[in-house]
């Protein structure tokens, strides 16, 4: 499986790159005139964003170009022959499925959205000349002096002139209980710190139920970065480690003034990371009976087999994802169902092929 595996890699990587990033490579050049060395720097950075997809995906053309060949080759019918249970043949495939599975994980959690941030530094510092433009949907997180966790999220963000409109702090404790919700209508830095103007506050106790709220008109926030920080600092979701990204999350919902769907968006967003590095398991269940077949096959078979699998899968996954976004199924189970129905065949195809 290991040298089809590699090629699997290599071989998705590069679809991956064709569809998007490629072409924003090429245009930096011609368009934008950016140095050749940092396109490349750019696009390197990018890789590890795309492994946490093309690790199932690899693993499941190894997996069946490599039963494929057993099956071509009469090893199968020998093994079973010799009283050897096909679960026997199949046990490294699962171990190796595992691991790959835990690779993807820590890229598709860590790695991954590491990656996504500093490419989007790379492109935005060398259009903007070291200073990123006009942000919108603001994302920025961090700790003050006190020991409190703060996540701001605003409407937008103009950098240049260092305002911040419709901002909302959260600050919650170590524990995770929320302290405070600030709403603002902006963020004005003035004389090396930052003021918030025409808002109003919503207090929690300490098991971090509401307490109070009040209004005001103009208020310091307790927030050292520089426009310029936050701008170099902010992150989107898809930018955010996953912890982060679910902190994000639970402080949004203790916010009564929050969007739901912008929560269930957000959640979706999550899960999906949780579940999509189990799809290294599932096709190797899926993989390993598929590739059984009665006459000799060739690479060509594979490729064209695990490409309809996976274009399944994501269909199946796509409509899932917006059931869950809509609210028509709890996120969680909106996330888990492509693997859950596709762990179900894998077994049903496994049952078949050890009876």
């Amino acid at each position: 499986m290991f040298y089809p595996f590699l090629f699997g890699i290599a071989l998705f990587t590069v679809l991956f790159m064709a569809t998007g990033p490629i072409f924003d490579m090429v245009n930096l050049v011609t368009q934008y005139g950016v140095p050749v060395l940092l396109v490349l720097k750019y696009a390197i950075v990018r890789l590890p964003s795309f492994i946490a997809y093309t690790l199932p995906m690899a693993l499941l053309l190894a997996t069946i170009v490599a039963f494929g060949r057993l099956s071509g080759d009469h090893e199968i019918l020998a093994k079973k022959s010799s009283g050897i249970h096909f679960l026997r043949i199949f046990a490294p495939v699962f171990v190796f499925a595992s691991i790959v599975a835990c690779i993807s994980y820590f890229f598709n959690d860590y790695i991954g959205p590491e990656a996504l941030y500093e490419a989007r530094v790379i492109v935005q510092t060398s259009l903007h000349s070291g200073k990123l433009p006009p942000v919108q949907n603001l994302r920025f997180a961090s700790t003050i002096n006190n020991g409190v966790d703060q996540i701001l999220i605003a409407r937008s963000f103009d950098q240049e002139n260092g305002i911040i409109y419709d901002p909302v702090i959260d600050d919650y404790a170590r524990n995770g209980n929320l302290v405070r919700i600030t709403h603002a209508e902006r963020a004005i830095w003035e004389n090396g710190s930052w003021t918030l103007e025409d808002g109003e506050v919503f207090l929690f106790d300490h098991r971090g139920l509401f307490e109070s709220r009040m209004g005001f008109s103009r208020v310091k926030l307790n927030l050292k970065q520089s426009p310029h920080q936050i701008g170099l600092m902010e992150r989107n979701p898809d930018e955010m480690e996953s912890p982060s990204l679910k902190k994000s999350i639970l402080a949004l919902e203790k916010d009564p003034l929050q969007k739901k769907s912008l929560i269930r968006y957000l959640w979706m967003k999550y899960y999906i990371r949780e579940a999509l590095p189990f799809a290294c398991i599932v096709f190797a269940f899926i993989g390993a009976p598929s590739g059984i077949r009665p006459v000799r096959s060739s690479s060509q078979t594979g490729v064209a087999l695990s490409v309809l699998i996976i274009l399944l899968y994501y269909f199946a996954m796509a409509i899932c994802k917006s059931f869950g976004q809509d609210g028509k199924l709890p996120e969680v189970l909106a996330a888990w169902i492509p693997n859950l129905v596709f762990l179900g065949i894998g077994f049903l195809l496994l049952i078949k092929e050890t009876g």
